[in-house]
């Protein structure tokens, strides 16, 4: 395996700037298609709020948790804005970060965006509950305050969804398959 180095924040900023542009593209997708009348979540006007949960959840971050799966467990080990970026993702020992690690890694990463739209959407149709607002919104910037303290105080640069999962963001184009 090659040597490797931790990704510089400057590296990291730019992959994920680069991987936002994806995103946001696919959220202006479902955006637009309001604008042309299709109205893909209208069905969920009055519907449960857990309903609108799950189908906010299935077209926005399962999306994204699937676009990060496939390219960071895939053979390139990086996103699109990784390989930009000139950047992988390995197992924190070094070589692949493998499957498992990639699925958990992502399911904490994209958790506050996921706790923010339980929260969003309980304010804005007027039912929210602060049972669950509350909470949400406190981990929600809690878990995203703990990643970036992390990120900018430890050697590694490893974030808080690096830690759970076992892995590192390295410089380099591929880990050798171990």
């Amino acid at each position: 395996m090659m040597a490797v180095e931790a990704a510089s924040g400057r590296r990291r900023v730019a992959a994920l700037g680069w991987d936002y542009l994806l995103i946001v593209g696919w959220l202006a997708l479902l955006a637009g298609s309001y604008l042309l009348g299709l109205r893909p979540l209208g069905w969920l006007a009055g519907a449960p709020l857990i309903v609108a949960d799950l189908a906010i959840t299935g077209l926005t971050v399962l999306p994204v948790w699937v676009y990060l799966l496939v390219t960071e467990a895939g053979t390139a080990q990086a996103t699109w804005g990784k390989r930009r970026a000139g950047l992988i993702l390995t197992a924190a020992g070094g070589g692949r970060a493998g499957l498992v690690r990639v699925m958990a890694r992502n399911a904490v990463k994209l958790l506050p965006w996921e706790l923010a739209h339980l929260a969003v959407l309980r304010l804005w149709t007027g039912k929210g509950d602060s049972a669950v607002v509350v909470p949400s919104l406190v981990l929600c910037y809690g878990l995203v305050g703990v990643t970036v303290a992390l990120v900018l105080s430890r050697g590694d640069r490893a974030a808080l969804h690096d830690l759970v999962a076992g892995t590192r963001v390295v410089t380099g184009s591929r880990a050798a398959d171990s």
